[in-house]
């Protein structure tokens, strides 16, 4: 599963779609740095190291923006953290672009677009933006 998550030029008043923000492959400008702000959720994200896991990340660069003393700590459920992401524009398919963040995930059985997009990435991205960067796939 290819995820991403919809980021946009802040400069500029774009509206979002449920598929994304629309961008122009011949925009000038370079990729996006910004944070996704991101709770520690129980059973599975109370520590640095499976957030991290989870968007591509060290605990470190998790850690240090978000006020945290040490990558080791453990985290408690609902906890405030700031993740970094990149953002980019990226062709989807001959008419479309979008600005998004593209992250792997493995997808679980018994799991959706829909259950990852708003559980494991608490709805950080859209399941539909989901299906649309991931046409072939078909979870089960």
């Amino acid at each position: 599963l290819f995820l991403f998550f919809l980021c946009c030029d802040s400069q500029a008043v774009i509206e979002p779609t449920t598929s994304g923000y629309t961008c122009s492959l011949n925009q000038t400008t370079s990729p996006c740095q910004t944070y996704v702000y991101y709770r520690a959720m129980a059973p599975d994200f109370l520590d640095l190291a499976s957030v991290g896991d989870l968007f591509s990340v060290s605990r470190l660069m998790i850690s240090n923006p978000s006020n945290i003393s040490s990558p080791s700590s453990p985290l408690v459920p609902f906890q405030s953290l700031f993740v970094p992401i990149q953002c980019s524009c990226n062709r989807i398919n001959s008419s479309m672009s979008i600005s998004y963040a593209g992250l792997n995930y493995t997808i679980k059985a018994g799991n959706t677009f829909y259950l990852v997009s708003t559980n494991q990435f608490q709805n950080l991205t859209s399941f539909q933006s989901v299906e649309v960067v991931n046409p072939s796939l078909v979870p089960t």
